[in-house]
Protein backbone atom coordinates (compact mmCIF):
# COMPACT_ATOMS: atom_id res chain seq x y z
CA UNK A 1 0.00 0.00 0.00
CA UNK A 2 3.09 2.34 0.80
CA UNK A 3 4.60 1.71 -1.93
CA UNK A 4 1.49 2.07 -4.63
CA UNK A 5 0.67 5.57 -2.44
CA UNK A 6 4.43 6.62 -3.33
CA UNK A 7 3.72 5.38 -7.05
CA UNK A 8 0.75 7.32 -7.52
CA UNK A 9 2.44 10.81 -5.67
CA UNK A 10 5.36 10.38 -7.97
CA UNK A 11 3.29 10.08 -11.26
CA UNK A 12 0.82 13.44 -10.24
CA UNK A 13 3.99 14.99 -9.79
CA UNK A 14 5.33 13.82 -13.40
CA UNK A 15 1.61 14.93 -14.80
CA UNK A 16 1.77 17.82 -13.10
CA UNK A 17 5.21 18.64 -14.15
CA UNK A 18 5.00 17.88 -18.09
CA UNK A 19 1.76 19.95 -17.87
CA UNK A 20 3.37 22.62 -16.39
CA UNK A 21 5.92 22.50 -19.36
CA UNK A 22 3.46 22.41 -22.11
CA UNK A 23 4.57 25.36 -24.17
CA UNK A 24 2.73 28.68 -23.86
CA UNK A 25 0.31 30.49 -26.13
CA UNK A 26 2.53 33.91 -26.56
CA UNK A 27 0.85 37.30 -27.58
CA UNK A 28 3.84 39.76 -28.33
CA UNK A 29 2.58 43.26 -28.85
CA UNK A 30 4.60 46.00 -30.91
CA UNK A 31 3.64 49.63 -30.69
CA UNK A 32 4.86 52.10 -34.00
CA UNK A 33 7.12 55.18 -32.48
CA UNK A 34 5.78 55.10 -29.02
CA UNK A 35 8.14 57.15 -26.80
CA UNK A 36 9.36 55.60 -23.85
CA UNK A 37 8.00 58.44 -21.58
CA UNK A 38 4.88 58.52 -23.16
CA UNK A 39 2.76 56.44 -20.95
CA UNK A 40 0.37 56.33 -17.89
CA UNK A 41 2.03 53.35 -16.79
CA UNK A 42 5.55 54.68 -16.95
CA UNK A 43 4.41 58.06 -15.18
CA UNK A 44 3.35 60.59 -17.46
CA UNK A 45 0.57 62.47 -16.30
CA UNK A 46 -0.78 63.81 -19.94
CA UNK A 47 -1.39 60.93 -21.63
CA UNK A 48 -4.33 58.49 -21.17
CA UNK A 49 -3.17 54.60 -21.45
CA UNK A 50 -5.87 53.26 -19.14
CA UNK A 51 -5.42 49.64 -21.47
CA UNK A 52 -1.48 49.88 -20.90
CA UNK A 53 -2.15 50.88 -17.18
CA UNK A 54 -3.81 47.58 -16.68
CA UNK A 55 -1.42 45.23 -18.21
CA UNK A 56 1.18 46.65 -16.74
CA UNK A 57 -0.42 45.82 -13.34
CA UNK A 58 -0.11 42.80 -14.06
CA UNK A 59 3.15 42.54 -15.40
CA UNK A 60 6.68 42.75 -15.13
CA UNK A 61 8.14 46.01 -16.58
CA UNK A 62 11.70 45.65 -18.27
CA UNK A 63 12.46 49.40 -17.80
CA UNK A 64 16.15 49.44 -19.10
CA UNK A 65 15.52 47.75 -22.24
CA UNK A 66 16.70 49.60 -25.70
CA UNK A 67 16.20 49.14 -29.36
CA UNK A 68 18.71 48.19 -31.45
CA UNK A 69 18.60 50.98 -33.36
CA UNK A 70 15.83 53.69 -33.66
CA UNK A 71 14.16 53.63 -36.84
CA UNK A 72 11.86 50.87 -38.68
CA UNK A 73 13.47 48.47 -40.40
CA UNK A 74 16.33 48.09 -38.54
CA UNK A 75 14.76 47.83 -35.25
CA UNK A 76 12.68 45.57 -35.85
CA UNK A 77 15.17 43.35 -38.13
CA UNK A 78 17.16 42.97 -35.15
CA UNK A 79 14.21 41.87 -33.00
CA UNK A 80 13.29 39.07 -35.83
CA UNK A 81 16.71 37.85 -36.23
CA UNK A 82 18.93 38.60 -33.09
CA UNK A 83 21.42 39.98 -34.56
CA UNK A 84 22.21 43.70 -34.91
CA UNK A 85 21.59 45.63 -37.96
CA UNK A 86 25.33 45.79 -39.61
CA UNK A 87 25.26 42.18 -39.26
CA UNK A 88 21.49 40.96 -40.56
CA UNK A 89 22.03 43.67 -43.57
CA UNK A 90 18.71 45.66 -42.94
CA UNK A 91 20.96 48.28 -41.57
CA UNK A 92 19.74 51.69 -43.67
CA UNK A 93 15.86 52.24 -42.75
CA UNK A 94 13.18 50.41 -45.85
CA UNK A 95 16.13 47.89 -46.06
CA UNK A 96 15.43 43.78 -45.36
CA UNK A 97 17.22 41.39 -43.27
CA UNK A 98 19.54 39.24 -45.95
CA UNK A 99 18.26 36.00 -47.25
CA UNK A 100 20.61 33.70 -45.64
CA UNK A 101 19.53 34.98 -41.83
CA UNK A 102 17.33 32.93 -40.07
CA UNK A 103 14.52 35.03 -38.09
CA UNK A 104 12.11 34.04 -35.23
CA UNK A 105 9.02 32.00 -36.74
CA UNK A 106 11.68 29.65 -38.05
CA UNK A 107 12.89 29.15 -34.55
CA UNK A 108 9.61 28.71 -33.40
CA UNK A 109 7.83 27.09 -36.17
CA UNK A 110 10.82 24.28 -35.24
CA UNK A 111 9.62 24.17 -31.82
CA UNK A 112 6.26 22.94 -32.85
CA UNK A 113 4.64 26.77 -33.17
CA UNK A 114 2.12 28.18 -35.30
CA UNK A 115 3.74 32.24 -36.04
CA UNK A 116 1.30 34.74 -36.78
CA UNK A 117 1.55 38.41 -37.55
CA UNK A 118 -1.35 40.59 -37.59
CA UNK A 119 -0.29 44.51 -38.21
CA UNK A 120 3.01 45.56 -38.61
CA UNK A 121 5.65 43.67 -37.26
CA UNK A 122 8.56 43.74 -40.18
CA UNK A 123 8.96 46.62 -42.20
CA UNK A 124 7.82 46.26 -45.53
CA UNK A 125 6.10 43.03 -47.31
CA UNK A 126 8.71 40.69 -47.26
CA UNK A 127 7.50 36.90 -47.60
CA UNK A 128 10.66 35.44 -46.65
CA UNK A 129 10.36 35.61 -42.74
CA UNK A 130 7.71 32.67 -42.90
CA UNK A 131 4.71 33.61 -40.80
CA UNK A 132 2.19 30.85 -41.16
CA UNK A 133 -0.49 33.83 -41.27
CA UNK A 134 0.20 37.25 -42.27
CA UNK A 135 -1.98 40.31 -42.24
CA UNK A 136 -0.59 44.11 -42.40
CA UNK A 137 -4.10 45.65 -42.41
CA UNK A 138 -4.47 46.83 -38.60
CA UNK A 139 -6.34 50.30 -37.71
CA UNK A 140 -8.67 51.47 -34.94
CA UNK A 141 -11.53 50.57 -37.35
CA UNK A 142 -9.89 47.06 -38.62
CA UNK A 143 -8.90 45.83 -34.93
CA UNK A 144 -11.44 43.24 -35.43
CA UNK A 145 -8.92 41.04 -38.13
CA UNK A 146 -7.42 39.77 -34.49
CA UNK A 147 -10.36 38.73 -33.14
CA UNK A 148 -11.32 37.07 -36.62
CA UNK A 149 -8.41 35.45 -36.75
CA UNK A 150 -8.55 33.42 -33.30
CA UNK A 151 -11.92 32.73 -33.61
CA UNK A 152 -11.28 31.04 -36.61
CA UNK A 153 -8.29 29.45 -36.39
CA UNK A 154 -8.03 25.66 -36.44
CA UNK A 155 -4.77 24.84 -35.13
CA UNK A 156 -3.98 23.08 -32.02
CA UNK A 157 -0.35 24.19 -31.57
CA UNK A 158 1.02 26.61 -29.82
CA UNK A 159 0.73 30.17 -31.14
CA UNK A 160 2.84 32.95 -31.20
CA UNK A 161 0.65 35.95 -31.77
CA UNK A 162 2.64 38.99 -32.83
CA UNK A 163 0.51 42.11 -33.60
CA UNK A 164 2.00 45.33 -34.69
CA UNK A 165 -0.04 48.52 -33.87
CA UNK A 166 0.44 50.93 -36.21
CA UNK A 167 0.37 54.05 -34.07
CA UNK A 168 1.47 56.21 -32.57
CA UNK A 169 3.67 56.51 -36.26
CA UNK A 170 2.81 59.34 -38.18
CA UNK A 171 0.71 61.02 -39.56
CA UNK A 172 -1.36 62.07 -36.09
CA UNK A 173 -4.46 63.55 -35.86
CA UNK A 174 -4.81 66.54 -36.99
CA UNK A 175 -7.02 67.46 -34.24
CA UNK A 176 -6.16 66.58 -31.08
CA UNK A 177 -8.79 64.88 -28.33
CA UNK A 178 -9.89 68.10 -26.17
CA UNK A 179 -8.98 66.75 -22.74
CA UNK A 180 -5.39 66.82 -24.54
CA UNK A 181 -5.01 70.57 -23.72
CA UNK A 182 -1.56 72.17 -25.31
CA UNK A 183 -1.17 75.06 -23.34
CA UNK A 184 -1.73 72.21 -19.96
CA UNK A 185 0.69 69.65 -21.12
CA UNK A 186 4.42 69.55 -19.53
CA UNK A 187 6.54 69.58 -22.23
CA UNK A 188 9.92 67.33 -22.35
CA UNK A 189 12.93 69.13 -21.44
CA UNK A 190 14.36 68.76 -24.75
CA UNK A 191 11.38 70.24 -26.40
CA UNK A 192 11.56 73.96 -27.19
CA UNK A 193 8.41 75.78 -26.19
CA UNK A 194 6.36 77.39 -28.99
CA UNK A 195 2.33 76.88 -29.50
CA UNK A 196 3.80 74.52 -32.62
CA UNK A 197 5.19 72.35 -30.38
CA UNK A 198 2.42 71.98 -27.72
CA UNK A 199 -0.19 71.16 -30.60
CA UNK A 200 1.71 68.75 -32.47
CA UNK A 201 2.63 67.48 -28.84
CA UNK A 202 -1.34 67.00 -28.01
CA UNK A 203 -1.80 65.16 -31.50
CA UNK A 204 1.10 62.82 -30.88
CA UNK A 205 -0.88 62.00 -27.14
CA UNK A 206 -3.92 62.10 -29.10
CA UNK A 207 -2.44 59.11 -31.41
CA UNK A 208 -0.87 57.66 -28.34
CA UNK A 209 -4.29 57.19 -26.62
CA UNK A 210 -6.31 55.74 -29.85
CA UNK A 211 -3.69 52.54 -29.95
CA UNK A 212 -4.13 52.38 -26.18
CA UNK A 213 -7.62 51.75 -27.45
CA UNK A 214 -6.50 49.19 -30.72
CA UNK A 215 -4.42 47.47 -27.41
CA UNK A 216 -7.46 47.09 -25.38
CA UNK A 217 -9.07 45.38 -28.39
CA UNK A 218 -6.41 43.29 -29.09
CA UNK A 219 -6.41 41.95 -25.47
CA UNK A 220 -10.04 41.54 -25.28
CA UNK A 221 -9.67 39.41 -27.85
CA UNK A 222 -6.84 37.06 -26.68
CA UNK A 223 -8.88 36.73 -23.44
CA UNK A 224 -12.30 35.71 -25.24
CA UNK A 225 -10.72 33.28 -28.08
CA UNK A 226 -7.24 31.90 -26.12
CA UNK A 227 -7.16 29.57 -23.25
CA UNK A 228 -5.82 31.29 -20.13
CA UNK A 229 -2.95 32.45 -18.80
CA UNK A 230 -0.84 33.58 -22.17
CA UNK A 231 2.41 35.31 -21.69
CA UNK A 232 1.79 38.70 -22.97
CA UNK A 233 4.88 40.92 -24.41
CA UNK A 234 4.43 44.91 -25.00
CA UNK A 235 7.14 47.07 -26.14
CA UNK A 236 7.72 49.61 -28.87
CA UNK A 237 9.89 50.08 -31.45
CA UNK A 238 11.33 53.57 -31.11
CA UNK A 239 10.51 56.68 -29.69
CA UNK A 240 8.34 58.94 -31.12
CA UNK A 241 8.71 61.22 -34.70
CA UNK A 242 9.78 64.87 -32.62
CA UNK A 243 12.94 66.00 -32.32
CA UNK A 244 15.81 64.18 -30.35
CA UNK A 245 13.53 60.99 -30.31
CA UNK A 246 13.04 59.07 -33.40
CA UNK A 247 16.83 58.84 -35.40
CA UNK A 248 18.80 59.64 -32.63
CA UNK A 249 20.55 57.89 -30.11
CA UNK A 250 18.95 59.59 -26.82
CA UNK A 251 17.15 57.47 -24.17
CA UNK A 252 14.03 59.18 -26.05
CA UNK A 253 15.20 57.51 -29.05
CA UNK A 254 16.46 54.11 -28.30
CA UNK A 255 15.00 52.95 -24.46
CA UNK A 256 11.88 50.89 -25.12
CA UNK A 257 10.64 49.56 -21.81
CA UNK A 258 9.01 46.06 -22.29
CA UNK A 259 5.70 45.09 -20.10
CA UNK A 260 6.04 41.17 -19.57
CA UNK A 261 2.72 39.05 -18.18
CA UNK A 262 3.76 35.78 -17.48
CA UNK A 263 0.81 34.55 -14.84
CA UNK A 264 2.57 32.51 -11.91
CA UNK A 265 6.18 33.53 -12.89
CA UNK A 266 6.45 37.23 -13.05
CA UNK A 267 5.56 39.17 -10.38
CA UNK A 268 2.40 41.27 -11.40
CA UNK A 269 3.52 45.64 -11.11
CA UNK A 270 7.68 44.72 -9.94
CA UNK A 271 10.42 46.96 -11.99
CA UNK A 272 13.61 45.01 -13.25
CA UNK A 273 16.62 47.56 -14.14
CA UNK A 274 18.40 44.93 -15.73
CA UNK A 275 19.87 46.05 -19.63
CA UNK A 276 18.01 44.25 -22.43
CA UNK A 277 18.55 44.68 -25.79
CA UNK A 278 16.18 43.90 -28.71
CA UNK A 279 18.18 41.43 -29.62
CA UNK A 280 18.10 39.23 -26.90
CA UNK A 281 13.98 39.12 -27.38
CA UNK A 282 14.55 36.29 -30.10
CA UNK A 283 16.45 33.84 -27.83
CA UNK A 284 14.43 35.02 -24.93
CA UNK A 285 11.20 33.52 -26.90
CA UNK A 286 12.87 30.30 -28.10
CA UNK A 287 13.40 29.27 -24.51
CA UNK A 288 10.40 30.62 -23.01
CA UNK A 289 9.32 28.02 -25.97
CA UNK A 290 11.39 24.71 -24.47
CA UNK A 291 14.27 25.52 -26.96
CA UNK A 292 17.49 25.86 -26.96
CA UNK A 293 19.04 29.57 -28.44
CA UNK A 294 21.71 29.27 -30.55
CA UNK A 295 24.99 30.56 -28.99
CA UNK A 296 26.01 34.52 -28.57
CA UNK A 297 29.12 35.69 -29.92
CA UNK A 298 30.38 37.21 -33.59
CA UNK A 299 30.72 34.07 -35.34
CA UNK A 300 28.68 33.67 -38.55
CA UNK A 301 26.24 30.87 -36.91
CA UNK A 302 25.94 33.11 -33.46
CA UNK A 303 23.45 35.82 -32.28
CA UNK A 304 24.22 38.94 -30.67
CA UNK A 305 21.03 38.26 -28.71
CA UNK A 306 21.53 36.18 -25.17
CA UNK A 307 18.14 34.98 -23.17
CA UNK A 308 16.59 36.87 -20.32
CA UNK A 309 14.73 34.23 -19.29
CA UNK A 310 16.25 34.01 -15.96
CA UNK A 311 15.17 37.77 -15.34
CA UNK A 312 11.72 36.77 -16.18
CA UNK A 313 11.67 34.37 -13.55
CA UNK A 314 13.14 36.74 -10.88
CA UNK A 315 16.05 34.55 -10.56
CA UNK A 316 18.36 37.58 -12.01
CA UNK A 317 18.59 41.41 -12.04
CA UNK A 318 21.28 41.45 -14.25
CA UNK A 319 21.58 40.76 -17.80
CA UNK A 320 23.99 42.71 -19.64
CA UNK A 321 26.98 45.04 -18.64
CA UNK A 322 26.17 46.89 -21.39
CA UNK A 323 24.10 47.73 -24.35
CA UNK A 324 24.64 49.18 -27.60
CA UNK A 325 22.47 50.76 -29.86
CA UNK A 326 23.26 52.30 -33.62
CA UNK A 327 22.04 54.73 -36.26
CA UNK A 328 22.72 54.53 -39.72
CA UNK A 329 20.17 56.33 -42.41
CA UNK A 330 17.09 56.52 -44.05
CA UNK A 331 14.90 59.03 -45.98
CA UNK A 332 15.90 62.77 -45.16
CA UNK A 333 18.82 61.36 -42.95
CA UNK A 334 22.65 60.42 -42.93
CA UNK A 335 24.44 60.62 -39.81
CA UNK A 336 26.16 57.34 -38.49
CA UNK A 337 25.77 56.95 -35.12
CA UNK A 338 26.72 54.44 -31.89
CA UNK A 339 25.98 54.55 -28.30
CA UNK A 340 26.42 52.38 -25.12
CA UNK A 341 24.47 52.93 -22.00
CA UNK A 342 25.67 50.73 -19.00
CA UNK A 343 23.41 51.35 -15.22
CA UNK A 344 24.59 54.99 -15.10
CA UNK A 345 25.97 56.21 -18.51
CA UNK A 346 25.15 57.15 -21.90
CA UNK A 347 27.75 57.30 -24.02
CA UNK A 348 26.98 58.20 -27.99
CA UNK A 349 29.75 58.30 -30.88
CA UNK A 350 28.70 60.99 -33.45
CA UNK A 351 31.09 58.92 -36.35
CA UNK A 352 31.13 62.02 -38.52
CA UNK A 353 31.13 64.94 -36.48
CA UNK A 354 31.75 67.59 -38.97
CA UNK A 355 28.65 66.74 -40.85
CA UNK A 356 25.07 68.13 -40.13
CA UNK A 357 23.06 66.45 -38.47
CA UNK A 358 19.43 66.53 -39.95
CA UNK A 359 16.47 63.96 -40.37
CA UNK A 360 12.85 64.65 -41.98
CA UNK A 361 11.50 66.38 -38.90
CA UNK A 362 13.61 69.45 -39.94
CA UNK A 363 14.56 68.49 -43.23
CA UNK A 364 11.55 67.66 -45.06
CA UNK A 365 8.59 70.33 -45.67
CA UNK A 366 5.84 67.57 -46.31
CA UNK A 367 7.07 65.68 -42.81
CA UNK A 368 5.44 65.35 -39.70
CA UNK A 369 6.50 67.95 -36.96
CA UNK A 370 8.51 70.06 -39.38
CA UNK A 371 5.53 72.82 -38.48
CA UNK A 372 7.61 72.51 -35.12
CA UNK A 373 10.41 73.10 -36.55
CA UNK A 374 9.70 76.29 -38.77
CA UNK A 375 8.26 77.61 -35.41
CA UNK A 376 11.94 76.69 -33.41
CA UNK A 377 13.88 78.45 -36.38
CA UNK A 378 11.82 81.57 -36.55
CA UNK A 379 12.31 81.70 -32.29
CA UNK A 380 15.43 81.32 -32.66
CA UNK A 381 15.62 84.26 -34.73
CA UNK A 382 14.91 86.89 -32.28
CA UNK A 383 16.18 84.51 -29.01
CA UNK A 384 19.89 83.87 -28.88
CA UNK A 385 18.98 81.30 -26.50
CA UNK A 386 16.88 78.85 -28.81
CA UNK A 387 19.79 79.79 -31.99
CA UNK A 388 22.26 78.04 -29.38
CA UNK A 389 19.30 75.30 -28.92
CA UNK A 390 18.96 74.76 -32.67
CA UNK A 391 22.48 75.14 -33.77
CA UNK A 392 23.53 72.44 -31.09
CA UNK A 393 20.48 70.18 -32.50
CA UNK A 394 22.35 70.22 -35.86
CA UNK A 395 25.62 70.48 -35.01
CA UNK A 396 26.83 67.43 -32.73
CA UNK A 397 29.88 66.86 -31.10
CA UNK A 398 32.27 64.12 -31.81
CA UNK A 399 31.28 62.33 -28.08
CA UNK A 400 28.66 62.59 -25.57
CA UNK A 401 28.58 61.61 -22.13
CA UNK A 402 25.49 61.92 -19.83
CA UNK A 403 25.38 60.56 -16.00
CA UNK A 404 21.79 59.40 -16.66
CA UNK A 405 21.41 59.24 -12.56
CA UNK A 406 21.56 62.62 -12.37
CA UNK A 407 20.84 63.74 -15.45
CA UNK A 408 17.91 61.52 -16.83
CA UNK A 409 17.03 63.70 -19.64
CA UNK A 410 20.55 64.42 -20.72
CA UNK A 411 20.97 67.81 -20.79
CA UNK A 412 24.29 68.22 -19.84
CA UNK A 413 26.99 66.67 -21.94
CA UNK A 414 30.04 65.66 -19.74
CA UNK A 415 32.86 64.61 -22.35
CA UNK A 416 34.64 67.75 -21.74
CA UNK A 417 34.48 67.51 -18.14
CA UNK A 418 37.77 66.53 -16.36
CA UNK A 419 36.12 64.66 -13.73
CA UNK A 420 34.71 62.39 -16.18
CA UNK A 421 37.62 61.49 -18.16
CA UNK A 422 37.78 58.35 -16.61
CA UNK A 423 34.59 57.38 -17.51
CA UNK A 424 34.94 58.44 -21.02
CA UNK A 425 38.24 56.84 -21.90
CA UNK A 426 36.52 53.49 -20.56
CA UNK A 427 33.20 54.02 -22.53
CA UNK A 428 35.32 55.04 -25.44
CA UNK A 429 37.18 51.84 -25.51
CA UNK A 430 34.74 49.75 -25.01
CA UNK A 431 32.47 50.92 -28.02
CA UNK A 432 36.14 51.02 -30.18
CA UNK A 433 36.32 47.56 -28.73
CA UNK A 434 33.08 45.96 -29.82
CA UNK A 435 33.01 47.57 -33.30
CA UNK A 436 36.42 45.67 -33.59
CA UNK A 437 34.78 42.50 -32.53
CA UNK A 438 31.30 42.51 -34.14
CA UNK A 439 32.55 43.68 -37.22
CA UNK A 440 30.81 46.91 -37.36
CA UNK A 441 32.12 49.13 -40.60
CA UNK A 442 30.82 52.49 -39.58
CA UNK A 443 29.40 52.57 -42.83
CA UNK A 444 27.67 56.17 -44.22
CA UNK A 445 24.71 55.12 -46.74
CA UNK A 446 23.44 58.05 -48.68
CA UNK A 447 24.71 61.32 -49.00
CA UNK A 448 24.55 63.60 -46.22
CA UNK A 449 21.92 66.52 -46.23
CA UNK A 450 21.90 70.03 -46.16
CA UNK A 451 20.28 72.32 -43.41
CA UNK A 452 16.93 73.37 -45.06
CA UNK A 453 16.33 76.63 -43.18
CA UNK A 454 18.98 79.42 -42.05
CA UNK A 455 19.77 80.07 -38.88
CA UNK A 456 21.40 83.34 -38.49
CA UNK A 457 19.60 85.41 -36.21
CA UNK A 458 17.75 88.58 -37.21
CA UNK A 459 19.10 91.93 -36.95
CA UNK A 460 17.78 95.42 -36.35
CA UNK A 461 18.48 97.96 -39.03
Amino acid sequence: MQNRSLFLTLLTLILMGAAHAAPPNIVFIIADDLGPNDSGFIGNPDVRTPALDRLASKSLLLENAYVASPSCAPSRGALLSGLMPFRNGAEPNHTYVRDDVRQLPSYMQELGYEVASIGKIAHGKDPRIGFDYENRTISLDEIGIVSEFLSQRTSTKPLLLMVGIKDPHVPWPNKPYPHYRPNSLTLPPKLIDTPDTRLELAQYYTDVERMDKQIAATLEAVENHLPPDPVIFFTSDHGAQLPFGKWNNYETSVKAPILVSWPGVTTPGKRASALISFVDILPTLIELAGGSPPESGYESNQLDGRSFLRVLKGEVNIHRNFVFSTNSSAAHHTYPLRSVRNQRYRYIRNVFPELNFTVQTDHNPKAESHNLWQSWVAAAHVNPDILKQVRAYHQRPAEELYDLSSDPSEQRNLAGDPEHAQTLRKLRAITDNWIRQSGDTLQMHGKPMEILLPLEPQTSE
